[in-house]
């Protein structure tokens, strides 16, 4: 059994080391990108904090012993999407910093599963995320999943595919 819930304060921590595996993990297997973009600068504990207390970082947990399996930052407004035209009319929640425990194959599709079905649940029109230009696995997963590409970003070190899926 899984929960899917907002994090606690002392589970910043327990997050933030999830995120520094899966980029130390990017390195081990060859994608450039969290690993390329100096990601615990950018995105250091403070920043999952404050997402914290306003309401924006969420995790799914196992039910039996409360470990972290996945985590991300959920926001209902983004600056990356300003230039889509019409995406800031809409009612939208947008995927940010998601990341998986390794060795816990198929969390990943669950948290997603389960956060769509939050976003849906407060009447939310789309659930929208991006993810790197030239990862190829990552574009064809979304795609298995509903995510239709309908832009780009660019974030400093970081260009990637806007992708929305309609809930």
């Amino acid at each position: 059994m899984y929960i899917f819930r907002q994090i606690k304060k002392d589970e910043i921590p327990e997050l933030f080391q999830i995120i520094m595996a899966r980029v130390s993990w990017m390195d081990e297997v060859g994608i450039h990108q969290w690993n390329e973009t100096k990601y615990d600068e950018c995105y250091p504990p403070a920043y999952f904090e404050a997402h914290r207390q306003a309401g924006h970082t969420f995790v799914l947990t196992d039910g039996e012993n409360g470990e972290i399996l996945a985590g991300a930052v959920l926001k209902d407004t983004d600056e990356r999407w300003d230039h889509i035209s019409g995406s800031q009319e809409d009612s939208a929640v947008y995927l940010h910093n998601f990341a998986t425990r390794l060795g816990h194959k198929g969390i990943g599709s669950t948290f997603l599963s389960m956060a769509e079905s939050y976003a849906k649940s407060n009447g939310v029109r789309y659930f929208r995320l991006d993810s790197a230009v030239g990862n190829k696995k990552l574009t064809e997963y979304y795609s298995s999943r509903g995510y239709v590409p309908v832009g780009e970003c660019v974030d400093a070190l970081y260009t990637g595919i806007l992708r929305q899926k309609e809930l």
